[in-house]
């Protein structure tokens, strides 16, 4: 599912952005820089690269940059130059910060970033709510224990993922993203889904919620609060069981609770009560 929809999200706009045929995917450096002007994807990824190329600002056009697993710890000024880049991953690496100037990238819809240090998240997502068209947005980083209230500032933001942090509880000021569709908080074994349902219960347009991997051993019974969820992906945890409210999910369309600790018996009980409409994947 997951796959799915990335690959959807970036295809659709690379369709509409960059014509039904797409225009060539560089995939070397000294070749694009013999004519940079004509380069709009460039991909580099697991390249070893420590540092951006230095020459990066010389690609005026470009809209699809992938830069995923290396080893970048600084984002340089000139990155504020791609004023029509779309699509930017910078997923393994470990950033320390972003630039002021990367408001400048006005056009940015997705982006995908890793982090080594959190002290700068509160300035960069005061940084990420002045792009207007952001719509697609993963962060990951082990060190992550808080989300800043400037969270709550993304309003067109439409699919996040939170991976790999130590997140426990999600601020007050993340039900400020109304357009919110798709969140993920995947293998973070402090996520507190209790004290996160009324936060989560406000954001009207969420429809598919991922919690795989979280370590939880029970759902509590506010989980019945999510009116809007259509799609619930509860599996690799250690669930005994699924409390009665789940059956107040009206709008549910999907529930996968595969590789749980839930007995056979329960398993087959749910398949019975749940209407026959709810795909469950055991």
């Amino acid at each position: 599912m997951k796959k799915i929809l990335l690959v959807i999200a970036v295809c659709s706009l690379s369709f509409t952005l960059l014509g039904q045929s797409g225009p060539k995917t560089y995939t070397d450096l000294t070749e694009a820089l013999m004519d940079p002007e004509s380069v709009e994807v460039l991909t580099l990824n697991d390249r070893g690269l420590t540092v951006f190329p230095d020459q990066i600002d010389k690609f005026k056009n470009l809209k699809y940059l992938d830069l995923a697993n290396n080893k970048i710890t600084v984002i340089p000024d000139k990155f504020g130059a791609l004023r029509n880049l779309f699509y930017l991953n910078l997923s393994g690496n470990n950033l320390s910060r972003l630039p002021d100037n990367f408001s400048n990238l006005q056009a940015l819809r997705n982006l995908y970033l890793d982090y080594e240090t959190p002290e700068s998240l509160e300035s960069d997502f005061s940084l990420l709510s002045k792009l207007p068209l952001l719509t697609v947005l993963e962060i990951s980083g082990r060190k992550i224990k808080s989300l800043p209230s400037a969270v709550g500032s993304l309003k067109n933001l439409e699919y996040f993922e939170l991976l790999n942090s130590q997140i426990e509880e999600l601020p007050v000021e993340f039900s400020g993203l109304k357009k919110l569709q798709v969140l993920y908080v995947n293998n973070d074994n402090r996520f507190n889904l209790a004290k996160n349902i009324n936060v989560l219960s406000q954001l009207p347009n969420l429809s598919e919620l991922h919690l795989e991997g979280d370590n939880f051993t029970n759902v509590p019974s506010e989980i019945g609060k999510l009116k809007s969820i259509e799609y619930l992906f509860l599996n690799n945890n250690k669930l005994k069981e699924l409390p009665p409210e789940i059956y107040q999910l009206k709008n549910l369309k999907y529930i996968d609770i595969s590789n749980n600790d839930i007995p056979n018996y329960l398993l087959h009980q749910y398949r019975e009560d749940l209407p026959p409409a709810i795909r469950i994947r055991f």
